[in-house]
């Protein structure tokens, strides 16, 4: 067999690094990785050849939720149409396999998960998780500022990653702007509490080190195996994940996840009411502060699961 890319060796691992430069997104190399090690492993298979369209179909079909069903077959379909190309594969056994989305159809809301979604109250997130944060040190106002950008609508790997150059706090209306998932620019208008914090932030930065951050310093930094911050370090890619369920366990509020801030933003929004009851945003005004292309993502993942008692409700107005 002719390799069109050879790699160092054919073993699995090899090939798997190979595959996974194809992406620049460390979360994305992370997933796939994860998933073609799995398969693998459960097939004992040492190269894309040996395996099956049986075994394959056994493996995305492996017990695990809906999402992560499609998301297997995913992974082996792009897998081997690479592999096909550069010739670590005559053919492609995920052809026949697109029943499989049919009986996995797509679930939303993590209805499947060992921890459901949550969406925290007004009072819950700002009051029960932030009050967790001593913003008077430096971990405290770092968790502080983390939780309040997921409260914001950002995603874990959007805060993780997020820098001092996207921040252009000046003038009147300070803003954040950075690139988000698929590539879409994305803008929020800071509030002033957390523009606050982030200016207390760079002062502590720079009290800490001697100098400012530097445009392309991660705001959210990581620990050394002490525990103790290190200005100018990133942080690794469950950090965020750490510091609020952390900070959520502290507050009693059991497992939280930083996409149930994203989902708390947007349940919080979609109670806001004005003195005459009428909403103060609606559904295209929730969907541009999450950064959804299409507004139908902000409906059925982010506002139909929490209204669970919505029928309930309709009964008793329409009895």
């Amino acid at each position: 067999m002719i390799h069109l890319h050879p790699v160092q060796g054919d073993d699995p691992e090899s090939i798997i690094e190979a595959f996974c430069t194809l992406y620049t997104n460390a979360n994305t190399q992370h997933f796939r990785r994860k998933f073609l090690r799995q398969l693998f492993l459960a097939t004992g298979a040492n190269h894309p050849a040996q395996i099956t369209e049986s075994a394959l179909a056994d493996w995305i079909t492996s017990p695990g939720a809906n999402n992560t069903v499609r998301a297997r077959l995913a992974t082996a379909r792009v897998f081997y149409r690479w592999a096909v190309r550069h010739g670590y594969s005559d053919v492609d056994p995920t052809g026949e396999l697109g029943h499989i989305t049919k009986s996995f159809p797509t679930t939303y809301g993590k209805v499947q998960a060992r921890n459901p979604a949550r969406w925290l109250s007004h009072d819950e997130a700002y009051d029960q998780l932030l009050a967790t944060c001593n913003i008077s040190e430096p971990r405290g106002l770092r968790d502080a500022i983390a939780i309040r950008l997921g409260l914001s609508g950002m995603r874990a790997n959007e805060i993780r990653t997020l820098t001092f150059g996207q921040l252009h706090l000046a003038g009147k209306h300070p803003t954040i702007v950075w690139t988000g998932k698929g590539r879409r620019p994305r803008t929020i208008t800071p509030g002033r509490t957390l523009v606050e914090l982030l200016r207390r932030w760079t002062r502590t930065w720079e009290q800490t080190t001697g100098h400012s951050p530097e445009p392309h310093d991660t705001i959210v930094v990581g620990a050394d195996r002490h525990g103790h911050l290190v200005f100018g370090s990133a942080c690794g890619p469950t950090a965020i994940y750490d510091i609020v369920a952390r900070r959520a366990r502290t507050a009693g509020l059991g497992a939280v996840s930083p996409h149930d801030l994203r989902r708390s933003a947007a349940g919080i929004l979609h109670h806001a009411v004005a003195p005459d009851g009428g909403h103060r945003f609606d559904l295209l005004d929730i969907q541009k502060v999450l950064g959804h292309a299409d507004p139908v993502t902000t409906m059925r993942s982010y506002l139909d699961p929490m209204d669970t008692g919505v029928h309930d409700r309709a009964a008793t107005v329409l009895d």
